[in-house]
């Protein structure tokens, strides 16, 4: 989810130059405040309508699949996580900060430019998906993890284009257009899933396709919307995308370390798992972590949310309120996330029934288990988003780094000693350490401005 920002004049008008001093002079009006609280509410609304397809495909995948078929699923889409990690500090992240101001008058040209650099990068990895796909088949052509892996491979230029297409819709301060591309593909994916169900072709693959067919629809729709024409406006001086390119790379080099420690520090247990204990291991391991997604969910929201507020405070050299704020939120989040450990603690059985049907009812005890990962999480959001507010993202990267080998040995020592329990255990302690690297790094940090 991205908040969405003041506004910008229109492309070609030339008023792009003066949009700084509006925006120190409109800050803090009434009318710019609620803006931007329903801007906020929008953009939420956009993040809960993504989030609840994902929530959903997994869902109906986990309860109509067999456990090894939705772990050859989950492992797929696991790999593209990992992808996508790389694809926002890359792209999405580099088009947020520097598409409004550098380049707002001339977005329309941007914005091709950054879909070329998407399909240059996204491409090349397409490409190897499908080449490790032909190893896989090589090797074990009768697991669902050839065909899963091929169907990610094909799909993956149009799933990611559909995240770069949203994130436009907030560059240009449109999320209302954001939410309903979102829509359109919760409709449609929901929809789809129901014939694949009803026809009896449910499998990996054909999940894939049908993100990848949703996400193409999808993506139409907001580019249309957003007047995005292939030909661009008559005239319009074009963008090179090596420039945009180098530009991307310069913002989020230092990001892609982190990206890969923490990817290391809370993934590697489920392709462990996979490929240690089985892909049906795998299936129940991920369909126990999802009622602990909500969560999740609400974590990354929050501090997608605080992150403005606590830079305007560092900014402003307001350095104690953005440590009480810190401290305030962190304890917020954990109190919350540990109520709603305790509540699937006890309802662990009826919510797994709820879901599942009783399907994993012999694994329902993981759930409260892996709703300890959030927890944890949720203790140190508010002393990360403080860290980044401040501009020491190296204590981001430092944290994840010191968590990444923790959570691969202990994924192997606890695995052997007690399989997908030992996997679970595994997943909290890396996040823990994570969490407990950055509130000592908080509680260390020098808060002068530099």
């Amino acid at each position: 989810m991205s908040l969405a920002l003041p506004p910008l004049a229109e492309p070609g008008s030339g008023e792009s130059a003066n949009s700084t001093a509006r925006f120190a002079r409109s800050a803090l009006t009434a009318r710019t405040l609620k803006g931007w609280g329903i801007s906020s509410a929008v953009s939420m609304l956009d993040q809960g309508l993504t989030s609840g397809t994902g929530f959903v495909v997994n869902l109906v995948l986990a309860r109509w699949m067999t456990p090894g078929a939705y772990g050859a699923f989950a492992v797929t889409f696991a790999v593209f996580l990992f992808i996508s990690g790389f694809h926002n500090v890359l792209l999405l992240e580099p088009l947020s900060v520097m598409g409004p101001f550098q380049y707002a008058s001339r977005l329309p040209a941007y914005f091709r430019a950054q879909i070329m650099v998407h399909g240059l990068l996204v491409g090349v990895l397409s490409l190897a998906g499908l080449l490790g796909g032909l190893i896989l088949w090589r090797f074990a052509p009768d697991s669902p993890l050839v065909s899963a892996t091929f169907a990610c491979a094909m799909v993956l230029p149009v799933l990611l284009l559909l995240w770069l297409a949203r994130r436009m819709c907030y560059v240009m301060q449109r999320p209302e257009v954001a939410v309903a591309g979102s829509a359109a593909y919760l409709l449609l994916i929901v929809a789809g899933l129901a014939t694949l169900r009803f026809s009896g072709k449910i499998s990996p693959f054909s999940a894939f396709i049908l993100m990848g067919a949703g996400s193409l629809l999808a993506t139409w729709i907001l580019v249309n919307r957003l007047g995005l024409q292939a030909d661009g406006r008559a005239g319009e001086e074009g963008l090179c995308w090596r420039t945009v390119l180098g530009e991307n790379w310069t913002y989020g080099r230092w990001l892609v370390g982190s990206t890969l420690t923490w990817s290391i520090a809370s993934q590697t247990q489920l392709f462990l798992v996979a490929a240690f204990l089985g892909l049906g291991a795998a299936g129940i391991l991920r369909a126990m972590q999802l009622p602990s997604l909500v969560m999740t969910q609400i974590n990354t929201a929050t501090a997608l949310l605080v992150l403005p507020t606590l830079s305007y405070d560092f900014g402003k050299g307001s350095v104690q309120r953005l440590r009480q704020k810190a401290s305030l939120i962190s304890l917020v989040l954990g109190g919350a996330a540990g109520c709603s450990t305790l509540a699937l603690l006890v309802l662990a059985t009826p919510t797994e029934r709820f879901l599942f049907g009783g399907k994993y009812a012999q694994y329902a005890w993981l759930i409260p288990v892996l709703a300890l990962a959030p927890a944890v999480t949720a203790l140190s959001i508010g002393y990360s988003m403080a860290l980044r507010a401040a501009q020491k993202p190296h204590f981001d990267l430092l944290a994840n780094a010191i968590a990444a080998p923790v959570g691969v040995a202990s994924a192997f020592i606890f695995m052997r000693l007690w399989g997908l329990a030992g996997a679970a255990t595994s997943m909290i302690l890396s996040l823990a350490v994570i969490s407990g690297v950055t509130i000592a790094c908080f509680r260390s940090c020098k808060w002068n401005r530099e």
